[in-house]
């Protein structure tokens, strides 16, 4: 990650990477005819032609008709080394047997019997795999997830304050959808001020900001972070830090949430907490938890988690929580499945394998930009990469001022040569167990090919 030799952006930049994007904007439009069709229709009837912002990026979208193991195909019938794995779940790789086989056992019960066994079944291997579950609640997504993880902390601490820190998103609802940044701006318009007016924001691992807080303000019920500050720019979390959060929210009575919806499973079996080994009370997952399943969990201590239980006692404090398709047996299956062949992986040294594997690239990529006088800084936590193209190293607090132009303009390069490094609107770079080695070997000579045939070296300057 440490750069020793950063070049300067060229003066006057613009007209380069404008030569660069057209170049690489005809390629793409060269390559993709049916997707440009495919869009042409969709734009009509699906805002930006796609169901979710990230999925959009210029000239238009790529849509896809095929994956198997780390290889998805295009309408186009083109093919690509995808490692951007459906933005996380897909850490198996596509079409895993097992869980495919999971799931087709699961065809003649019905999508969705009232309470099916599997249900049972999925929850017992979630409590031996994750150390902070005792018990479990289904849910269909990681914004579901993570909202009541929320309410079953204020209800069970009857406070309505909840401590998050920039650079941290927990999904679409409106009380996390600011603060994504270094400034407190919302992230998306639509969003109240009052939405957020319970929510309060630090820095990350400043430590002292949360104590002062604490010891200060006794209506927060809950601290939530994301270990890995994924969307932030994967700076990632100290041991230390989170320790000193977990013994700060222990002594003040305030619940410590992970939002694990990207580290679960990622980072291991145990998540970020085995990973890191600090247990919070309640945490949240989904991504990888379904192998590409709808499906998400929270889960915590019984103590805990008894605020959702029906049958909590007159006085008590009860959340509701309820979803008509929290409990779909197909998702339940591949879970199961999933979570069995995570274990044997982990059994057999394949995480620190994987590990190995995206370490290698990352300094590959490093190398290959700074040997032609440009400084990429790729960021890592275990299997997910992002990438920075600067002149100089850069750190969450000076990330904004990064221009993303370079960064969108090589993975779509790459796109051009077939690797689904990352979209070029996302950067976020998720490694599975489907990449072997010739997998990495291929991405490498495509990473030296796009920087030289693109020329992404007039940018630099010694």
């Amino acid at each position: 990650m440490n750069v020793t030799n950063p070049h300067k952006l060229n003066a006057q930049p613009m007209e380069i990477l404008s030569r660069i994007r057209d170049q690489i904007h005809r390629d793409f439009i060269q390559k993709t005819p049916a997707s440009k069709e495919l869009y042409a229709r969709a734009n009509s009837v699906l805002p930006g032609g796609v169901s979710g912002n990230l999925r959009f990026f210029p000239p238009y979208p790529l849509y896809m008709s095929s994956g198997s193991g780390c290889i998805v195909t295009d309408v186009d019938a083109n093919d690509y080394i995808d490692c951007f794995s459906a933005n996380g779940p897909m850490l198996l790789g596509h079409n895993h047997p097992e869980v495919v086989e999971a799931i087709s056992s699961t065809q003649t019960l019905g999508s969705l019997p009232l309470n099916p066994e599997v249900m049972i079944e999925c929850a017992e291997l979630l409590t031996e795999l994750v150390p902070c579950a005792e018990q479990v609640r289904f849910l269909n997504t990681g914004t579901e997830a993570v909202m009541t993880a929320i309410r079953i902390a204020r209800g069970f601490k009857n406070k309505d304050k909840i401590i998050k820190f920039h650079g941290h998103y927990h999904g679409q609802q409106d009380q996390f959808l600011f603060g994504m940044d270094t400034t407190d701006a919302m992230f998306s318009d639509g969003v109240p001020r009052d939405a957020v007016s319970t929510t309060l924001i630090h820095r990350y691992n400043d430590i002292d900001a949360v104590r002062s807080t604490l010891e200060s303000d006794d209506e927060v019920a809950a601290v939530i972070l994301d270990p890995a500050m994924h969307a932030g720019g994967l700076w990632g979390s100290s041991k230390e830090f989170l320790e000193k959060i977990r013994a700060l929210t222990s002594k003040h009575g305030v619940l410590l949430i992970f939002d694990e919806v990207i580290t679960g499973f990622r980072l291991g079996t145990g998540g970020a907490q085995a990973y890191f080994d600090v247990t919070p009370d309640l945490v949240t997952m989904a991504k990888a938890l379904g192998a590409g399943e709808k499906i998400a969990i929270v889960a915590g201590s019984r103590e805990v988690m008894s605020v959702l239980d029906p049958n909590a006692p007159a006085g008590t404090p009860r959340v509701f929580q309820s979803g008509t398709v929290n409990d779909g047996a197909p998702a339940l299956a591949a879970c199961v499945a999933a979570m069995r062949v995570y274990t044997e992986l982990e059994k057999q040294g394949e995480y620190e394998h994987l590990f190995d594997r995206t370490e290698r690239l990352q300094k590959f990529i490093e190398s290959a930009f700074t040997t032609r006088g440009l400084n990429c800084q790729a960021n890592r936590v275990a299997s997910m990469l992002q990438l920075y193209i600067n002149p100089v190293t850069v750190d969450f607090e000076s990330a904004g001022g990064v221009d993303y132009v370079p960064v969108e303009l090589f993975y779509t390069g790459m796109i051009n040569e077939g690797v689904l490094l990352s979209l070029p609107t996302s950067n976020h770079i998720y490694m599975s167990f489907a990449h072997e080695d010739k997998h990495i070997d291929l991405i490498e000579s495509k990473v030296e090919k796009v920087l030289d045939k693109y020329g992404f070296d007039d940018l630099a300057i010694s």
